[in-house]
């Protein structure tokens, strides 16, 4: 198995999005919550979708 290399600004923003949300969660902030939990799937489905517009497969 071949793994890409990891990009360190992407990985930064994806551990901060996910501190984040586990913060509103514990503060019991539903609509922040929420709001970065859209955020952090739409940042991800970008991730996804500019790795796909390489031609690489990224499922292997």
């Amino acid at each position: 198995m071949q793994y890409e290399k990891l990009d360190i600004v992407n990985l930064v923003v994806v551990i901060g999005l996910v501190a984040a949300l586990i913060t509103a969660i514990f503060y019991m902030n539903n609509e922040l919550s929420t709001t970065i939990s859209a955020g952090l799937l739409g940042y991800l489905g970008g991730l996804v979708r500019v790795n796909n517009s390489t031609n690489k497969d990224i499922t292997k």
